[in-house]
């Protein structure tokens, strides 16, 4: 199985994306060009950057049981910029500085222009790579939900909102086929059960499919060994090309840049220099350094080995969101979702499911992130009682309140 190496390459699906065209005789790639972005624009992209740095350095920190990591923070940041559209007092703060939005910089329209914007680009900028971006929001049948919240996230997310009896046992395989159909099969199942106080689902789904600009030849690849990050080494499909392609090294990384199609989307791999173990150089992984080194590529003749690899991953996102600095939403007592609906809802669930599949021809991936809002009516307050100091205490009936022993307990 290919380690963490693997994963990291392609957490750089942040930067890259996905391609292919099924159709062999597939379409002359048109020119590419550039997104166009003003100053407002520009510090939007720059602080979506940052947070999908830190989201993945989040994960990597976090993730102890799979060996290979691969998320998508474009799709995170949409289904949670949808939410916080239904957010308001510390919880929207804490929504918007986690996402790099900070409230004393951007508003909410600013970042929902902005989403708007990019996403609406990302989708026209080359026709020979499958890019679909698609958001939904499932309500529970009957349930309340305020028409602005619903409204903003249509005009400017572009959601399908419907009304789903969240009763019938049907109802998770109705959503599932809708992330099944928006991935390409890639992702079939998010929701395996809803819970009974569920109330509202908001999904984003992202499917890339592109073709290597420069192609593998599939009578190169051999078998080659690939060393695990714990020394062990496994037998893999080394695709191999010599060709041109932007690369730099530094202390810390060999990169290089692999496009697709027109170039627009690419994957940057980055292979840890300097005898550094890869978690090591992972820790200077940050947006600041990215913007350094990106800068610093130039055309070169590579002679480039790449496995084959396929990863499936999912995670739970909720502690990560909470250890990066968004607490309230997801704490039943605290949460201000009242934007939203009049009812006392929190963010209960967060997940993510991601697929990448690398090959000669180019490379597949797709992301579902699940936020569900659940309904605290009814939840025990939570109060800390913890007995770690001198006590008193007592063994009685409860009917007579008849007491059979005292005690205190001065010294443990």
């Amino acid at each position: 199985m290919l380690k963490k190496t693997i994963a990291a390459l392609s957490l750089l699906s942040i930067l890259a994306a996905c391609q292919n065209d099924e159709n062999p005789s597939k379409p002359e790639p048109k020119p590419r060009k550039d997104i166009s972005l003003t100053r407002v624009e520009q510090s939007l992209l720059d602080a979506n950057t940052d947070f999908a740095f830190r989201f993945f350095s989040q994960v990597c920190n976090t993730e102890d049981e799979k060996p290979n990591v691969f998320v998508s923070p474009l799709s995170a940041s949409l289904c949670l910029s949808m939410i916080s559209n239904g957010a308001s007092g510390n919880t929207l703060t804490e929504m918007q500085d986690v996402l790099g939005f900070p409230a004393s910089s951007f508003s909410l329209d600013d970042l929902n222009n902005y989403n708007q914007k990019l996403t609406t680009a990302l989708l026209d900028l080359d026709n020979t790579t499958q890019l679909g971006i698609a958001n939904s929001i499932w309500v529970k049948q009957g349930f309340k939900v305020y028409d602005s919240f619903v409204n903003v996230n249509k005009q400017m997310y572009d959601a399908q909102v419907q009304e789903l009896d969240f009763t019938s046992p049907t109802a998770k395989d109705v959503i599932n086929r809708w992330c099944a159909e928006q991935t390409n099969d890639c992702i079939k199942e998010v929701i395996k059960v809803i819970p009974a106080n569920a109330r509202m689902y908001l999904l984003n789904a992202l499917y890339f499919k592109g073709i290597w600009a420069s192609q593998f030849e599939k009578s190169a690849t051999r078998q080659e060994n690939f060393t695990n990050s714990d020394g062990t080494q496994q037998k893999v499909n080394m695709m191999n090309q010599t060709e041109m392609f932007n690369y730099t090294q530094n202390s810390t990384f060999s990169i290089a840049e692999l496009p697709y199609g027109n170039e627009a989307f690419s994957m940057v791999i980055l292979l840890p220099s300097g005898g550094k173990t890869l978690d090591e150089s992972l820790s200077e992984l940050t947006s600041e350094n990215w913007k350094e080194w990106n800068s610093n590529m130039v055309g070169k003749q590579l002679q480039v080995k790449l496995p084959r690899f396929k990863v499936e991953y999912d995670k739970t996102l909720i502690d990560d969101m909470i250890a990066m600095g968004m607490k309230d939403a997801f704490d039943g007592n605290k949460a201000d979702f009242s934007k939203m609906s009049a009812a006392e809802l929190y963010v209960g669930i967060l997940q993510q499911f991601t697929y990448i599949n690398v090959d000669e021809e180019g490379t597949e991936a797709a992301a579902v992130t699940v936020g569900g809002m659940l309904d605290s009516a009814g939840l025990p307050v939570t109060i800390p009682f913890y007995v770690d100091s001198p006590f008193a205490f007592m063994i009685k009936e409860k009917s007579t309140g008849a007491i059979l022993f005292m005690g205190k307990v001065t010294k443990l």
